[in-house]
């Protein structure tokens, strides 16, 4: 999966002082370190590097396991906001440190590459590879790994944690003083309506590109990667790619901004199963669909910023050994009730509250609440309830034979 990010790590640090950086931690701390941007891709040289490690990462076999291992630790501490121990695909113990700038994600430090005693309850980032232990010389060099405490690794990446953000975020905010500081005041207002007047235009140029793009062709596409998968036995990216079409074509919708039940579920289903690819399974959901609903009209696309929201503000950042989804819906006499409901982090209900209200910064949950106003008045209902530590519930009640305004 490939980020979009509006700053580069390379652009705003000087990958110098950050390889220097990197080589002190590693001769301070005996671990081996590389810093990658926010796809996994190294942007700074191997620091103290176990030879077992160079050997794999140099065996075309090994080599995308690996960035994918880094990728996929550099998402996971971005999305619990700290530092992240794992246990790589090579049986190594690794952590990943994200580095934000200004909120935004644009890369993770990587670092480990050690063996303990006791794995206590640290989890494998992804499947573990068996391979490598048929080659006697990586056997040989995994053996020479050095041990190391868990207890010691948590404690050096939480140290590491907070020196290496204030590092970057003290760079670049040096880097962004020192631009300003060129500029007068008068060049600042023109420059800033200047930027202000291009993304309107660009805006613009978006929505007419919208408008004009033909969903034939975007369909045709995903139908020959879907085939190309197929043929080089790629079940998952087959499925994926089928996931994705469907998402598309009910999200598109020929242009209407209503749909049926049924293609909502169509649409749904497609973007749980997406992310539930890019989560490797490590959630589930539950289902509780009741028949006789499918052809009842409703506005399109009210359940997918639910679950969206529901994953990465509830499950991502919760500590639940068993995170699950629940989507429902039912008949309810003249309506039809439905509900997205998780067992994630949670949140006071006073904040809950302020969600569905212009204090929120949540467009997607937001603006399906308007919406449902908009199209039902008081006849639509929409709710958040939630509870710290025990998950969140939104559920959404709408007639069932009530003419509505398109939208």
């Amino acid at each position: 999966m490939t980020e979009k990010n509006n700053i580069y790590i390379e652009d705003v640090v000087d990958v110098k002082e950050l390889q220097t950086l990197q080589d002190n931690w590693a001769k301070a701390t005996d671990l081996a370190f590389v810093t990658v941007d926010c796809n996994g891709t190294p942007i700074t040289k191997q620091s103290n590097f176990t030879p077992f490690c160079k050997r794999l990462r140099e065996l075309d076999a090994f080599r995308e396991k690996c960035y994918y291992c880094d990728a996929c630790g550099g998402r996971k501490a971005r999305r619990i906001g700290k530092a992240y121990v794992y246990i790589c695909h090579a049986g190594l113990i690794d952590f990943a440190i994200p580095i934000m700038i200004k909120g935004q994600y644009v890369g993770a430090f990587l670092a480990g590459q050690v063996t303990s005693t006791d794995f206590a309850d640290l989890k494998k980032i992804t499947t573990q590879s068996e391979d490598w232990k048929d080659n006697q010389e990586l056997v040989e060099l995994y053996s020479q790994v050095k041990e190391v405490s868990v207890e010691k690794i948590e404690a050096v990446a939480q140290i590491i944690c907070d020196s290496y953000n204030y590092s970057v975020e003290r760079e670049y905010a040096n880097k962004v003083n020192a631009e300003l500081r060129e500029k007068d005041y008068k060049l600042m207002k023109e420059e800033k309506l200047r930027i202000e007047m291009e993304k309107s235009l660009r805006d613009i140029e978006l929505k007419a590109l919208h408008y004009q793009i033909n969903p034939h062709f975007l369909y045709n596409s995903l139908s020959i990667i879907n085939w190309k998968a197929i043929e080089a036995g790629e079940d998952e990216i087959s499925h994926v790619t089928l996931a994705l079409s469907t998402y598309y074509r009910t999200s598109l919708n020929r242009g209407e901004t209503m749909t049926t039940v049924a293609k909502e579920i169509d649409n749904i289903r497609a973007y749980l199963k997406i992310q539930l690819v890019m989560h490797d399974n490590e959630f589930r959901v539950v289902e509780q669909i009741s028949d006789g609903l499918n052809d009842y009209m409703i506005p399109k696309l009210i359940l997918q910023p639910l679950a969206e929201n529901a994953i990465d503000h509830g499950i991502d950042v919760s500590e639940n050994e068993n995170p699950t989804l629940w989507l429902t819906i039912r008949e309810e006499a003249e309506h039809i009730f439905f509900e997205i409901r998780d067992n994630g982090a949670g949140m006071t209900q006073e904040k809950a509250d302020q969600i569905l209200t212009y204090q929120s910064s949540g467009y997607g949950v937001r603006n399906v609440c308007d919406r449902i106003h908009v199209l039902y008045g008081e006849k639509g209902e929409m709710k958040i309830e939630s509870t710290p530590g025990k998950g969140t519930r939104v559920f959404i009640r709408i007639p069932k034979n009530t003419e509505a305004k398109v939208l």
